[in-house]
């Protein structure tokens, strides 16, 4: 693939034909790339999707898929592999291997399941009625679950430690931000029990919800994703249940 500012304008892959949508967007090196705003990123992936489904919508309305998703996907070098790259200029020959490949999955749904799950940066991204085209050209949806944005990664699996914990628990892991340099790297996390914005009726992600909600058939069930009881009260408060 050709390197770019904004790589993850020219790898995607749509498949129709066999009633199957996957994108799989390549956002490159976080080794060779510098400061990369991974928000801004998924944004546009999320606007792609959108783009997508409106067109679908119109020139395809018929055409329903049994498996739909949106990975973003970037490579990550651990330490050695990193000092290489800063000392030659160049990965060795045999990088990158799988344990180097980092993954967002923005969305994702399988006609077995049922069940669309959504990322938060989803949810946050997409225009209001983006998951109700979605749905609609679902094969046989009767759930939508709502969950962090995840950060896919076994860079660090086995090894213990300080880098390992932070790839499983921070929204910020340091290896990213201080020892690679991308300052502006952040995983979003869903918020329904507690405001953190400053505008709308509940401060937080039940204000996109409940908008979204209006838009999709109400046969369609909304879940969190492994909910404490204290979000589940936050979402029936909002009339989500």
């Amino acid at each position: 693939m050709k390197k770019n500012k904004y790589p993850i304008f020219d790898d995607f892959e749509i498949e129709i034909n066999k009633k199957k949508a996957i994108f799989h967007f390549d956002g490159g090196d976080l080794g060779e790339r510098k400061n990369i705003d991974n928000n801004e990123e998924i944004a546009t992936a999320v606007q792609k999707i959108h783009n997508f489904i409106v067109e679908h919508n119109l020139a395809n309305n018929g055409k329903k898929f049994d498996s739909f998703g949106c990975l973003l996907s970037y490579t990550i070098p651990n330490h050695d592999q990193y000092n290489f790259y800063l000392k030659n200029k160049k990965y060795e020959a045999d990088y990158p291997y799988e344990s180097n490949y980092l993954h967002f999955d923005l969305l994702h749904y399988y006609k077995k399941e049922k069940t669309l799950w959504v990322a938060c940066s989803f949810l946050e991204d997409s225009e209001t009625h983006s998951l109700s085209l979605i749905t609609e050209h679902l094969t046989s949806i009767n759930k939508i679950k709502f969950d962090d944005t995840m950060l896919n990664c076994n860079l660090f699996a086995g090894y213990g430690g300080e880098d390992e914990d932070e790839f499983e628990y921070s929204t910020r892991p340091k290896y990213i931000t201080n020892t690679l340099g991308h300052k502006k790297w952040h995983h979003p996390v869903l918020f329904i029990d507690e405001p953190v914005w400053d505008d709308g009726l509940f401060k937080n992600h039940l204000d996109l919800l409940v908008e979204v909600r209006k838009f999709i058939d109400p046969k369609i069930k909304f879940e969190i994703s492994g909910a404490s009881e204290k979000e589940k009260k936050s979402f029936e408060s909002a009339g989500l249940f």
